[in-house]
């Protein structure tokens, strides 16, 4: 092939990459805040509307951390294959991320993990993922994620009747968000500490 036209390949290749990109940071965006407001069902319908190419790139793993923690929260609450198999799919690119950045990826993949196990009902090795996921997170430095592990840890304590060990735990994610600046996410937290009387299941 002539140089010149490879050249242009390469060029356009990667143009159409960053076209690609700048939508997929829109849907990001739209996904981050239906994540956060745990609003999982609107997650996985954005994350439906993205080519799967362009999930599979390594500076897109936000997409399939939001993905994945939402299609095993909804796998968990309705029993849908579909949802655990986008959450499983997810996970196990987690998983690969980690073995390149173990750093940045293994508090995210020890998390979707503990999900997964919870879903599978083997609570002991969920509640050892989840308190692994909360020390990798707060060893590197991911506050927010830190965070979340012990939002999700808590609601699984308070699904499974531990409920004093439940409350420890959302009060823990109370003074992460806190620490992070998410005065949203305290509130809604403190939300579900007052459904804990009202309700067997708090992750709705």
């Amino acid at each position: 092939m002539n140089v010149a036209l490879c050249v242009c390949t390469f060029l356009l290749s990667d143009y159409l990459y960053l076209v690609l990109l700048s939508a997929s940071s829109q849907t990001l965006g739209q996904m981050g805040v239906h994540f956060w407001s745990r609003d999982f069902m609107e997650v996985v319908k954005l994350s439906e509307k993205l080519p799967p190419s362009q999930m599979k790139h390594a500076m897109e793993y936000i997409l399939f951390f939001y993905q994945g923690i939402a299609a095993i929260c909804l796998a968990r609450q309705t029993h849908d294959p579909k949802w655990r198999a986008m959450g499983e799919e997810a996970a196990t690119w987690l998983s690969q991320l980690k073995s390149v950045s173990n750093w940045n990826f293994e508090n995210k993949s020890i998390l979707l993990q503990a999900e997964l196990h919870y879903a599978d009902g083997d609570l002991e090795l969920a509640d050892s993922a989840y308190k692994a996921s909360i020390k990798s997170a707060h060893e590197h430095k991911f506050i927010h994620e830190e965070a979340l592990a012990y939002e999700l840890y808590g609601i699984f304590c308070y699904e499974n009747c531990l409920v004093d060990k439940g409350l420890k735990q959302l009060l823990m994610a109370i003074d992460r968000y806190k620490q992070w600046g998410a005065m949203n996410k305290v509130v809604e937290v403190q939300f579900l500490l007052e459904l804990v009387d009202s309700a067997d299941e708090i992750y709705i």
